[in-house]
């Protein structure tokens, strides 16, 4: 529960991805989560999270966040259930390169994704001070949850057909 989950609202038209809206918090559980995408309103096509979404929850009855979902919550009164599919597990560097494929393709609205198009435009390679070069891994600070998100959304592109959210 401790680490941040960034959530990118996508909607597929025509040949073009408008990323219409982003959320990101930390230290919430999957109820948090799922009651936000609730609130916003939008008609929802595939929700999809990253592997780990299978992982098995110790407070949890070792139920699975995905399970969870499935399960559902009761928010506002009204039970509130989710169906997740997972993201294919490629290395980071197959799906960055997935993520500049499909960027020229993506509209983002500005206002609703600038916290989530900072994350997109600060990311960067972790630079190695005793070799005196670039890592070749990302560097893990408040830009990864986003840009993570923004990839995985990426790579799940090529195998689905309706746009939902997606889970990072």
């Amino acid at each position: 529960m401790g680490d941040s989950t960034a959530i990118w609202f996508v909607r597929e038209v025509g040949e073009e991805f408008h990323i219409i809206d982003y959320y990101e918090n930390s230290g919430e559980g999957l109820r948090h989560y799922m009651k936000v995408l609730k609130d916003k309103g939008y008609i929802y096509g595939d929700h999809w999270g990253p592997h780990d979404i299978d992982n098995r929850e110790f407070g949890a009855d070792a139920k699975s966040r995905r399970e969870l979902a499935r399960e559902g919550y009761e928010i506002d009164g009204q039970k509130y259930s989710m169906i997740f599919k997972v993201v294919p597990k490629v290395g980071v560097d197959t799906g960055i390169e997935s993520v500049r494929e499909i960027l020229s393709n993506c509209v983002f609205d500005e206002e609703k994704c600038s916290e989530g198009i900072s994350h997109l435009e600060s990311y960067r390679k972790e630079w190695d001070d005793k070799r005196g070069c670039w890592k070749d891994k990302p560097l893990h600070d408040f830009t990864s949850h986003g840009a993570d998100g923004f990839r995985y959304f990426a790579v799940a592109k090529n195998n689905r057909k309706a746009v939902g959210a997606f889970f990072f």
